[in-house]
């Protein structure tokens, strides 16, 4: 009896184990596509980069995602429309998983789950809180800018059997906004955009 115990014990810490460093590979992979996509909106590695501390919520991807207003992308930053990558059965597998991921904060954003400094490459990447009632105003005001940028993000899921990573990009600045998702395909190494949804495209 002895042995049952201590053999399930074993098993359970080993697939524990194993669950807990199959998740941060994910979650590595999953920060690598958010990386990749911005190494394609900024070039200069030395400039200061404002990204909102709240993941944007999981439910204004799927809610995006489920317009089916998706554009194929090019090698050249072209795009057309797609009907081809949008399928109900793949889509409500991707719902099902990832619908209601995080607590409602004010508008799109989540507040019990937040990027960090070392989840992105960029070294001078600052976060900031946009789950306030002023937003953008606030970091105005502490910057004394008129021109600031906030890009926000949400967590990247995964579509079709993870062959894509979907995710939020919300570029945000005083007096105007843009929402879109990107969709990425890991090819050689890099997670490479294949399609952006919306009906306003962010280059």
């Amino acid at each position: 009896m002895k042995k049952y115990y201590l053999f399930t014990i074993i098993t359970l810490l080993f697939f524990s184990t194993l669950s807990q460093s199959l998740f941060s590979q994910s979650q590595k992979e999953r920060n690598r596509a958010i990386n990749d996509y911005f190494e394609t909106i900024y070039k200069d590695t030395t400039e200061v980069i404002f990204v909102a501390r709240e993941k944007i919520n999981s439910n204004e991807t799927l809610k995006i995602f489920g317009l089916n207003d998706i554009m194929i992308i090019d090698a050249a930053g072209n795009g057309k429309g797609d009907d081809v990558l949008y399928n109900k059965k793949d889509f409500k597998i991707m719902k099902a998983k990832y619908k209601n991921k995080c607590l409602q904060g004010k508008r799109i954003w989540c507040k019990d789950d937040f990027w960090k400094k070392d989840n992105f490459r960029f070294e001078k990447v600052v976060l900031e809180s946009m789950n306030t009632d002023k937003g953008i105003e606030l970091m105005v005001e502490k910057y004394n800018r008129g021109d600031i940028e906030v890009y926000g993000f949400s967590e990247p899921i995964y579509y079709q059997n993870n062959k894509y990573v979907v995710f939020t990009v919300h570029k945000l600045l005083i007096g105007a906004a843009k929402t879109i998702i990107v969709i990425m395909k890991k090819v050689k190494y890099k997670w490479i955009v294949t399609h952006k949804g919306s009906t306003n495209v962010l280059n």
